[in-house]
């Protein structure tokens, strides 16, 4: 070889799994990963079998002296690697297997631990799962001060832990105060908190991060062990971090204020971060080698547990959902209004707004306006200071919203959106000015949460540009899009629609024009039992506690504080000539609504909200709606709640409201947060059995009523014995 050394380079073998190594004139080893026919670099047992034949040669090289110090990079634009592939993980069966393919990782890493010349991590961009571990065995980590930096261990929320050395590279690298937040939760630190938390020895501009990978590699490793983060360099820190580090005490307290967070945020339904932080506070006893064996172990039973299995396949929905192959020829929505400046309306500009796009608000009065402009200003600034967002970034987004009481300015709109009040003359009236005030291709959407399109789009002239957009509340934080194809909605049209979700970072579900769509329509039946059993004698807090227990992130009476007494009073009456008997309406919503109860927003509702305390349950008011009496069984509270929602989503499925199984359990997951871990209302079904959910459900149409009648689509699955899901679960999910 000549002077610039290189090996490994463009063979067919590395182009196939896009690794490669290049020795320069300054003696640095470059390992490049650029996985072909891709935007991101994953980890699959060919690519780590690749990296340890790599790993093998740099420590020939090495020993030879023509190596002197090895950088680890990629050459996707703002993402280092990605980590294990998810279909590989899902497509293992048996515990060993697993087992034996985190032992794979943790060797690659262990050997390139032990090269002999300092080794430098330049993370470029995205940095998660197996890429943090791989950079953890490195001596040096060097991030490029960039947002697309995101350094974590999220394996937690697919049911599983980390398993290539996460578990115990991690404590061992940064405080463990810092660690296992990390470990536990899943979340990800951007460049400047990961140099902060002393994961990342330096963060540079993007431009400059190779040159200092290489510079830091030509140069001694740091010492080993904890690295002192620049946070803790004070006198007092150190103190502290000791006292609770340093000693077998502090560091038991340490555990126990972990483990009760975890029973806290889990409700002990997933089992992944328990035992996360058993393998931590094990492994830390021991030499390294024996605490990979315990992560490996780990891995191996959490992998081929029902939820690990049921969160990977939640997993699968979202990424086919947010693909973009079927819009691809839709063009980016650039320039878009929203009428209404409202909760919804509000929320919607300031999303878009973040992601570049120029939103004219219109409303009829200055007042809304001003309000809308100061919400989205509150929450961008929450995310400037938490790191998200530059104040030169807030400056900019802010001046992309521009408010107006005039429909001026909407002639060169790709999107405009409704989200005036629910009343459908008045949106007959807003929708007819503004099809006169926009171009010929512009796309009109509704944010409508219980009309229909085919009601609305008669007072159009072209109804083919009307597409149904509905956000959920609030509209920063839920995943959810249900973009609703009308009876004359062109497909162009739709395609728009969900590009545009997408590009907002939303999970977009296509769904048919029926009152209440999908999540709203099963999620009306549950809401609804559970004012029938407060109404027979149950508690608030009872049913509250029985759903959170099942898996619910909160009960439906918080639910309905939430959402608004006000909106959910309004779903359901519009939802009435749909649902018909088969939702018998309750009285203690609407007499809560005569009171002005309106929820968390006016102070009371089923909970009184008294400054930042915890909400209390209004006793008085429970008696005075017939509750507090008697709790049921929480397994009867949950089967009332859970089996009248999955009636209405077998009915809707039925009618072609979502396409599939799969899409229904998507949408009902993210817009409802019904226990992700239990895969959805349809595979929790499955999962139960249907031949005795329908049994369960014919018992309790004797005893409360026809409403639990199972649905034609529900019997004819059961007697048949025909699943939801064909096939094997979780799988790659190409298409919804």
């Amino acid at each position: 070889m000549s002077d610039n050394l290189q090996a490994n380079g463009p063979t067919e073998a590395n182009r196939g799994v896009g690794l490669s190594l290049e020795v320069g004139d300054d003696g640095v080893a470059v390992i490049e990963f650029d996985q072909p026919g891709t935007d991101y670099n994953r980890f699959t047992p060919e690519v780590l079998e690749r990296l340890v034949a790599l790993v093998g040669e740099v420590r020939e090289f090495a020993a030879s002296g023509r190596v002197r110090g090895v950088v680890i990079c990629s050459a996707k634009r703002d993402s280092f690697i990605v980590g294990m592939d998810v279909a590989t993980m899902a497509g293992i069966r048996e515990a060993d297997v697993a087992a034996a393919g985190a032992r794979q990782g943790q060797r690659a890493f262990a050997l390139l631990a032990a090269l002999p010349v300092t080794t430098v991590a330049a993370i470029n961009g995205t940095c998660l799962g197996g890429a943090t571990e791989l950079a953890l065995a490195c001596d040096v980590r060097v991030a490029a001060d960039s947002r697309a930096v995101q350094i974590g261990l999220p394996e937690v929320n697919l049911g599983i832990i980390p398993g290539f050395g996460g578990t115990q590279r991690l404590p061992r690298t940064i405080a463990l105060e810092r660690a296992l937040p990390m470990i536990l939760t899943g979340r990800a630190l951007d460049a400047r908190r990961a140099h902060r938390a002393g994961l990342v020895d330096a963060v540079v501009p993007a431009e400059m991060l190779l040159a200092e990978a290489r510079r830091r590699a030509q140069q001694p490793p740091p010492p080993p062990g904890r690295r002192c983060a620049p946070e803790d360099r004070s006198r007092l820190r150190r103190l502290r971090r000791a006292a609770l580090e340093g000693n077998p005490l502090g560091r038991a307290l340490l555990f126990r204020k972990a483990a009760a967070g975890v029973r806290a945020a889990t409700g002990g339904h997933y089992p992944a971060p328990a035992a996360a932080l058993e393998v931590v506070r094990r492994g830390l006893r021991l030499p390294l080698e024996q605490g990979l064996e315990l992560e490996a172990r780990k891995v191996g039973e959490l992998l081929v547990g029902a939820v690990a299995r049921n969160l990977m396949g939640i997993f699968f929905l979202r990424q086919a959902a947010r693909r973009k192959d079927a819009v691809a020829q839709a063009e980016p929505v650039r320039r878009m209004g929203v009428l209404g400046a409202g909760v919804m309306g509000g929320g919607i500009a300031q999303v878009a707004a973040s992601q570049g796009v120029v939103v004219r608000i219109k409303d009829i009065a200055i007042e809304p306006l001003e309000h809308a402009m100061a919400e989205a200003h509150k929450r961008l600034d929450r995310r400037r200071k938490r790191g998200r967002m530059s104040r030169r970034e807030v400056r900019h987004a802010m001046g992309r919203i521009l408010p107006t009481l005039r429909y001026d300015g909407l002639r060169r709109a790709d999107l405009v959106v409704e989200a005036v009040v629910e009343k459908l003359e008045v949106k007959h009236q807003v929708l007819a000015e503004v099809e006169s005030a926009v171009g010929p291709d512009t796309v009109l959407a509704t944010n409508t949460s219980s009309l229909t399109l085919a009601a609305m789009a008669t007072a159009l002239r072209d109804p083919g540009r009307f597409v149904g957009l509905h956000f959920f509340n609030p509209v920063h934080r839920m995943p959810l899009v249900e973009v609703v194809r009308g009876p004359q909605s062109r497909p162009e049209a739709v395609a728009r629609v969900v590009r545009f979700a997408i590009d907002l970072g939303k999970v977009p579900v296509v769904v048919g024009d029926a009152p209440g769509f999908f999540v709203n329509r099963v999620l009306a039946p549950y809401m609804n039992e559970a004012l029938l059993l407060l109404q027979e004698g149950a508690s608030v807090a009872g049913v509250d506690r029985a759903l959170r227990r099942f898996g619910m992130p909160m009960g439906p009476f918080r639910l309905l504080d939430e959402v608004g007494l006000d909106v959910s009073v309004k779903v359901a009456g519009n939802l009435a000539g749909v649902l018909g008997e088969r939702v018998p309406q309750a009285e203690a919503g609407a007499r809560l609504l005569e009171r002005g109860r309106l929820g968390r927003k006016s102070g009371a509702g089923f909970y009184l909200y008294a400054g930042k305390g915890k909400p209390a349950v209004d006793e008085a008011l429970e008696r005075e709606l017939g509750g507090g009496r008697r709790d049921p069984d929480a397994e009867v509270i949950v089967d009332r709640c859970v089996l009248v929602m999955l009636n209405e989503a077998c009915r809707a499925l039925a009618a072609g409201v979502v396409s599939s199984p799969l899409a229904g359990d998507l949408a009902v997951v993210m817009g409802t947060g019904f226990a992700p871990f239990r895969g959805g209302i349809f595979r929790w079904a499955e999962t139960r059995g249907l031949a005795e959910v329908v049994g369960r459900m014919q018992q309790f149409a004797e005893r409360f009523g026809e409403r639990f009648v199972p649905a034609p689509l529900l019997v004819r699955h059961a007697e048949h014995d025909q699943p939801f899901y064909e096939g094997s679960w979780p799988r790659k999910i190409e298409a919804l």
